[in-house]
């Protein structure tokens, strides 16, 4: 106690003593837990001088570099550095850093083994109480799987999952790249369309595993037309586009067309089972038919198109009338649409004579258009259009219910002759349809009125699916509805099937009449359906009998019924009742 000047001092010093033993301890403990932290982390930690040397780096460094502490300290961290970033790389990370005290982004180092790899990389500068930077301090972490994470789906977004092909998406970028490097060079590009025909044939007969099979092939042999440089994707499910890049002239593009349409033309082997298929392409030229996307592809399917109406298994290139014609198309399209709404469409009869009494016996109901300018529109513009869209199905249900209608008139016009038919043409789409018995049930059902209606089938029409035809006849013929096969003669009848449809008429089409007496091929043909038709006993109806000549010689072959311009053109309603009147007054004077 004698070195100090009183207890109070002692006790002051003393205290003074813990307080730094507290603190000491204290800084020992954060000291040894910075140390846990810095061996421990998952991150990367390498810390370096004011002046870029290591001085330290931590268990996760090594593990992730590949490099030890003795390897590591001492150096700069350029040893690690992939060289895929530039100086100008380098120089704005280390403004920033010098400006904020961080900086923290994506960067691609090198392992010690000499892969690259991709890391998340956050910088600090440490200052002292100067402010002075002593040290930095790079924190980062291995983001290998994440990239590849992204880049699984950067691939599911942008590629077919079955062919690995480019998708719509990808495609569609690809194509607008392509159009601004070759705007830029003056260069040419080509866009194609294709179509595999009658692909849904293989999935239906053989299974949706044996189609897939099938488009992995056909996606093969496309692509082994084309070169590196172009671009093949699958656009649809039957659908592939290429996109051939750098060419000079058309001529490239249609040997490229002409490649694809004989390798994929070869056969395929699929469930063990030889297979042959087409492809239909439609081609368009950039910049000759347009210098965007959206008009190059509005112009590539409409030479699809095009080429599918050809025949199929062809290539055809885009042409400025090819547009004009999907254009008055999509015209007619909303022009028929309106029609019907407005109802503008409506029945003409061209009536059957019986050839032994002279008398009308039938009749066949042909639709008319009428627009709102009161012109008639051609059937052969408009049906081919209802066809495409289905409104072929609406024109038939007119057609049925106009015909209903007029049922009861004509009844007591033929005071009860229930042998008295129109006949409505029923095409190969509407035949198709899986409901069909049902919508005719339907309508006839709502009308009350079946006994005066025919069904006209062409002779391809019946020619599809076998039992399945048989069916939809016998259905037809229980609800008092006739059959009869229209343009006969012009298809591939097998007569082994021909005599098990439950058929009530041959027409035997027009192209055979038009041409007798001159044409005796004609008359061979005309006399072997009459005999054919009779002795099944089938009756038969000439179409197109146009002079007397024709109507003498099918007089003679003993045809039983005749339609042509010889006795009456199609007529309105009206015009058609009144004779149907005339023509009882006359029969039954």
């Amino acid at each position: 106690m004698s070195d100090f000047k009183s207890k109070d001092e002692y006790d002051k010093m003393s205290s003074e003593l813990q307080s730094l033993e507290k603190t000491l301890k204290k800084s020992l403990d954060e000291r040894r837990l910075w140390i846990k932290v810095f061996e421990s982390s998952s991150q990367g930690i390498l810390i370096t001088k004011a002046d870029g040397t290591i001085t330290d780096v931590n268990a996760a460094f090594t593990n992730i570099t590949g490099y030890s502490r003795e390897e590591t300290v001492g150096r700069k961290p350029s040893l690690l550095k992939s060289d895929r970033h530039d100086k100008a790389f380098y120089t704005d990370m280390w403004q920033t850093i010098f400006a904020s005290g961080q900086w923290e982004g994506e960067v691609w180092d090198r392992r010690k083994t000499g892969e690259i790899y991709p890391k998340w990389l956050s910088i600090t500068a440490i200052r002292n109480a100067e402010n002075q930077i002593t040290h930095f301090v790079g924190m980062f972490t291995d983001i290998t799987s994440v990239k590849q994470a992204e880049g699984n789906l950067e691939h599911v977004t942008n590629y077919d999952f079955l062919t690995g092909l480019p998708n719509r998406s990808l495609f569609d970028d690809r194509l607008r790249q392509a159009l601004y490097y070759s705007g830029r060079k003056k260069k040419m590009a080509a866009l194609m369309f294709l179509d595999l025909d009658r692909f849904k044939l293989i999935n239906e007969a053989l299974g949706h595993r044996a189609g897939d099979h099938f488009l992995v092939e056909a996606a093969r042999r496309i692509l082994d037309c084309v070169s590196k440089s172009d671009t093949v994707s699958r656009f649809g499910a039957d659908e592939f586009t290429v996109l051939l890049t750098g060419i000079t002239d058309t001529l490239h593009a249609a040997r490229v067309a002409g490649n694809i349409l004989e390798n994929v033309s070869r056969s395929f082997v699929l469930e063990e089972q030889e297979i042959f298929i087409t492809v239909s392409i439609g081609i368009t030229v950039f910049p000759n038919d347009g210098e965007d996307v959206e008009t190059l592809m509005r112009n590539a399917d409409a030479a699809l198109s095009y080429a599918k109406e050809k025949g199929k298994n062809n290539f055809q290139f885009y042409s400025k009338s090819l547009y004009a014609g999907m254009t008055e198309r999509l015209t007619m399209e909303t022009n028929l649409r309106n029609a019907l709404t407005n109802k503008e469409l409506f029945l003409y009869y061209q009536p059957k004579v019986s050839i032994k009494t002279g008398k009308i016996t039938g009749a066949e109901a042909l639709i008319r258009w009428k627009d709102a300018d009161n012109r008639f529109i051609s059937p052969e513009k408009f049906i081919p259009v209802a066809e495409e869209t289905g409104l072929i199905f609406t024109i038939f249900d007119i057609a049925l219910k106009e015909i209903n209608r007029l049922g009861p008139q004509i009844r007591k016009l033929r005071k009860g002759d229930n042998s008295f038919r129109i006949a409505v043409n029923l095409s190969f789409r509407q035949f198709q349809h899986q409901n069909l018995i049902e919508k005719i049930k339907n309508t006839v059902t709502e009308c009350n009125e079946t006994g005066c209606i025919e069904i006209e089938l062409t002779e391809s029409t019946i020619m599809h699916e076998t039992e399945e035809v048989i069916k939809i006849l016998k259905a037809l013929k229980e609800m008092d509805i006739s059959c009869s096969i229209d343009d006969f003669g012009t298809g591939y009848s097998s007569l082994s099937y021909l005599k098990r449809l439950p058929i009530d008429t041959l027409k035997i089409d027009r192209s055979f009449i038009k041409d007798i007496p001159e044409d005796t091929v004609s008359m061979s043909i005309v006399r072997a359906i009459i005999a054919l038709g009779h002795s099944m006993k089938i009756s038969i109806v000439a179409e197109g009998v146009e002079t007397e000549e024709q109507l003498n010689f099918l007089r003679d072959e003993n045809c039983d019924e005749v339609q042509g311009y010889y006795f009456f053109r199609p007529m309105p309603e009206t015009e058609f009742l009144a004779l149907l009147e005339k023509d009882y007054r006359q029969t039954a004077d």
